[in-house]
Parts: C-alpha cells; structure tokens; sequence
C-alpha cells in the first residue's frame, strides 16, 4: 500500500494523487498546472505516471487545476472511469470543452507567429477531440456511497463545501493483513458559504492529505461577504461607474449573483442591470439551477422566491460576442461579472480595456489572485497595466475583498486535521510558506508527524 505525490505539493495547482494497494492503482484527480507559459507547457507534458497502469481516476471537483489535464491523460493511453460526484460529472464536460478551446486558440495563435519566424509548429496539450472522449468517461456517484473498486480498495466521498459537487475522498485499503484510512482533504471548503452546503467531517483516518492554501492566513468571516460587495457596488453605482467584477467561472460567478440578487431583493441595491458575461458562468448557472438537491437550505429558500438565479428581470445573461460588445460600449451604470477570475484571458479584458481608465469605476477581485497575473498587478496597486499588448492607467477603484475564499484558512485547517485524528498529516496544495506555517501550527497543538512532501515522494504505508 502506498501513495505518491505526483503534482499540486509545493503549489496551488496541477493537483495529482497515486494510490496503491492490492495491485489497484488510482489516480485522485489529473489536474491542470498553471503558470508562465514554457514552464506550464513543460509541467503539463510529463508522464509522471503511464496512464496504461492505472485502472481508475477518481475526481474531486471540476475545477481545472483538478481536472485540466483529463484529456491530455486520455490522450496518452487512459481508459478506464473517470469517478465523480452527479454534480462534478455535469460541471466537468462545460470545464473541458472550454479548456479544450483555449489549448486549441492559443496554438493557432501562436503558429502565426512561429510560421511567420520559421519556428516549428506549436501543438495544443490536447483538442476538442480528447476532451470528447475523457467526457464519455466520467461515471456519477453520490455522496456517502462507498465504492468498492478492487478487493481491498474502496471509496467513499464526502462534501467538500469548496464548490457544488466537490468531495473529500477517503479511501480504505487492505492488503496482506494490514489496513489504512487515508482522507484527502482537498480542496476543503469553508463554513457558511452561500449556495453549497458546509464542509463534512470525516471519521478519524491513519493518514490525512490536507490542502495549505491559505496556511498562515485568517479569512474575514464569509458572513461579511455580502457587506463588503454592497459597499463597493453602492459607492461605484452613486458616482454613475461600472462594477467591473472579474470572476472564476465556476462557482464564484454564482456566488455573486446570488448576493446581488439578495441584496437587492431586499431593497439595499437599486435594480441595475447585471451582466453575467461568460457562456461558460451561464452553463455552469444552468447546472446550479437543475442541482437544488445539492444546495443548502437558505439557497433553496431564494430559489424559491426567485425561480432561478438569473431569472430576475435585471439579470441578463450575455452569450454572443455582440452581447457583449454593448455593453462595454454603454456608459450607464451596471455590474458586469466575466472571466476570468485572474484576469488573465476572456471578456473581462476587454471591459478592463474600455473601463478602467474611467475614475468612476470599479474593479472588484473576489478571488485568488496568482502571482504574475494581472489581477495580481491590480490587487498591488499597479496604476500602469498592460491589456492586450497596450499600455493604460489604471484610474478606476480596486477593491480586493477578502470574505469571499472558497477555501479553508488556517484554522479551519487546523480544525479540520484535529476532527479527523490522524497519526500522519501529508500539506499539499500551497506555496512553500503556506505549508512551513501550518505545519507549525499543526505540531505546535500536537500533531508529532506531519510532512511537507515534494513532487515525486512516495509513503508506504
């Protein structure tokens, strides 16, 4: 019986998971590592482990730096399921096929420049094709169902409370006439968030691989979300600007929705227009609103009075390039929601192009923003960004708002590694200063052997 740490150790992404035992190896989750482009191009290339000897995946969620790399892995030779929860399974085929159009884009465009320079083609990670064929693969679960994949192997998934459909897994195994429970707890969710139900405990493990994403950080309480975005959004709306809202696709749009929607329901916003800009945020929508079983009871409460999220007559979903050309053309005050979240490619760069010039807008980070990105570059107070090639200053408010995380801060964490008892803690899943911090915390109340692996370490257990 053994695990291996295959990707997403010393970072936040390309989250890669081996387990072993009585001959069954699995896969927890294939992600996708993201950074600077030729390293990125690198990492997301190497066969850390040969997809012909692996019998199951098993997903988490279906964010990308969980799920990114599913189709380059079906690609090489993969073959066997793909497991996830009903809602993961639905999420997952919106998230590839996007992924799977933008590998595809930036390889056509990059070949006009390397046909141009005499430079050997550039080839995508993997096509629309092989994104097809990993969707085909996936095979729905509920939660709590234990799943047994070989004698000795099994699974069984928890929610995560990270985003709908996410799961903590724990996996029991056996072999010559020993047990273990390993619980992976990653990505955990906080407590409190809106739309998802809370994050569940698991039964005491022997192992427990723990996220430290935000090792050394406290978040504000998720109660105040809602506080900090009316104060941003009512000052931005009085001053006659645009609330300019970069946002991951999945989950953090909905997110924002459903906040705007309450409060103005409430009387505490005027009826503006809002604009959720991005295909792939109103796919995902639809997913929402056909999986109300999954949400917790105070969504199911605003579904109710509402009918769905973007059924209000002041939400406007926009699919088509021209949708949303007018309305980064319009002056009127509003609040556009578009990807992406670190403002790095999609329709938000085109609102920031035409708006954020503009002192009378806004623009409001309610998500991570990765280093070298320009949503880092906003959130450090850069005033002389580049979009698209073109140098502009930045004049309009930058707002960072620290309520909104969908993931455990250090003393959820904390918390969470007390609840489940284990006699070894593996931290994966966060920078390097993250990780040392909460490794220090976590012995400091008690925990004797916890580990900071790097990728490519393996553990007997």
């Amino acid at each position: 019986m053994r695990l291996q740490f295959l990707g997403g150790t010393e970072t936040v992404t390309g989250s890669m998971h081996l387990i072993e035992a009585n001959g069954c190896r699995a896969i927890r989750d294939v992600g996708l590592f993201q950074g600077r482009r030729v390293e990125s191009n690198e990492r997301n290339r190497e066969r850390s482990a040969d997809p012909d000897t692996i019998q199951h995946v098993i997903l988490s969620h279906a964010h990308i730096d969980h799920c990114g790399r599913l189709p380059w892995w079906v690609a090489q030779g993969y073959k066997g399921p793909i497991h996830a929860t009903s809602p993961t399974a639905a999420l997952t085929p919106i998230m590839l096929r996007d992924s799977a159009h933008i590998q595809e884009s930036d390889a056509e465009y990059l070949n006009q420049k390397a046909n141009r320079k005499g430079e050997p083609p550039v080839v995508p990670l993997y096509t629309k094709a092989d994104a097809e064929r990993a969707i085909r693969l996936l095979k729905p679960h509920e939660y709590h169902t234990r799943i047994e994949l070989a004698p000795g192997f099994a699974f069984t998934h928890l929610d995560a409370g990270h985003i709908l459909g996410s799961a903590l897994t724990v996996f029991e195994l056996s072999e010559g006439g020993r047990t273990a429970r390993v619980g992976y707890a990653v990505d955990l969710g906080r407590f409190n968030l809106p739309l998802i139900r809370d994050p569940e405990y698991m039964e005491p493990v022997d192992v427990l691989v723990m996220e430290s994403t935000y090792g050394n950080r406290r978040h504000d309480d998720a109660a105040h979300a809602e506080e900090q975005l009316l104060g941003i959004t009512k000052r931005t709306l009085e001053r006659g600007g645009k609330v300019l809202i970069p946002s991951f696709a999945l989950e953090r749009a909905q997110e924002i929705v459903y906040h705007l929607n309450s409060l103005i329901i409430n009387g505490r916003l005027p009826r503006v227009p809002i604009y959720l800009d991005s295909p792939m945020a109103n796919a995902v929508t639809e997913v929402f609103n056909k999986s109300r079983e999954y949400l917790d009871e105070e969504s199911r409460r605003l579904y109710a009075s509402l009918g769905c999220l973007t059924c209000p007559d002041w939400v406007f979903p926009s699919i088509s390039v021209n949708d949303s050309k007018a309305i980064t053309a319009s002056n009127k005050p509003c609040i556009v929601i578009a990807a992406s979240g670190m403002c790095e490619h999609g329709r938000i760069l085109h609102h920031l192009k035409h708006g954020i010039e503009n002192e009378r807008n806004s623009v409001v980070l309610v998500g991570y923003q990765a280093s070298y990105t320009l949503g880092r570059r906003l959130q450090e107070g850069e005033t002389k960004v580049r979009i698209f090639g073109d140098w502009f200053t930045r004049r309009a408010e930058v707002a960072k708002l620290e309520a909104f995380s969908a993931h455990a801060d250090v003393d959820d964490l904390a918390r969470y590694a007390q609840k489940a008892k284990p006699s070894k803690i593996y931290l994966v899943h966060g920078e390097s200063e993250q990780r040392e911090a909460l490794a220090e915390r976590l012995r400091s109340e008690g925990h004797a052997n916890v580990f900071l692996p790097k990728k490519g370490d393996e553990v007997i257990l």
